[in-house]
Parts: structure tokens; sequence; C-alpha cells
């Protein structure tokens, strides 16, 4: 039981690590865009963001890409670890495929604002 418990409580901590460094680094990203906002104007913000859109988008593709490919991998060391039985593992091997087909979805849904240039040219044709 105590084993158990101590597993339970690692977990908490590190889930609580990961939340306050999320929240540092969306913190820290919302300074900088705020200072940028001071010292430069709106539009110069604007134009730095649209030149990264391209570099950030790739960064999020090679993210995906690399997520599906290591997959096995993960599943398999956390395996190993004593972290994930065998029925485990075989469940996340077989939802693999669903999981990244959901975030290229997401990602062109909202990375790439498929919906909103959909309905523009929707808009656009009268239709």
């Amino acid at each position: 039981m105590a084993v158990s418990n101590n597993g339970f409580a690692l977990r908490r901590r590190w889930f609580l690590l990961l939340t306050l460094l999320a929240f540092g680094l969306a913190l820290g990203a919302g300074g900088i865009l705020w200072h940028s906002v001071e010292t430069s104007s709106v539009v110069a913000v604007q134009t730095r963001i649209d030149a990264l859109k391209p570099l950030l988008t790739g960064i999020r593709v090679s993210l995906i890409a690399l997520l599906a490919m290591g997959w096995p991998w993960i599943v398999n060391a956390l395996e190993r670890w004593g972290r994930l039985d065998e029925t485990q593992a075989g469940n996340l091997l077989a939802v693999r495929w669903r999981i990244v087909t959901w975030l290229v979805v997401i990602e062109l849904v909202l990375g790439q604002n498929l919906l909103g240039q959909v309905l523009a040219v929707l808009q656009g044709s009268g239709a």
C-alpha cells in the first residue's frame, strides 16, 4: 500500500511541477509580448509574429511526427520501467494513430485556421 501511495504522491508532485512550469512559461511569454507592445507598435509586433508563423508551424508538425514515430518506443520504455502492464501497453499502441490524427486535425483547425479559411471562401463566393 505504501508503494502505490508513494507512486501517487510522486505523480501528483510531477503534475504540480509541470503545471507550474506551463504557467511560468505562459506568464513569461505574456510578459515578453507585453514588453514588445509597450516598446514598439502593435503593427511591428504583428509583423514579427507573422514572420515566425512558418517556423512555429514547422515545430508543431515536427513534434507531431516525432510523437508518431516515437510512440512505440515510449510505450515500450514505460512498460519496461513497470509503469504500464502488457494490456495497457497494447491499448496505448492501438490508439497511436487515433491520437496522431486528432493532433493533426487540431493543428489544421486551430493552427492553420482551416475552418476560418473555408468560411471566408464560402462567404466570398456568396454561398
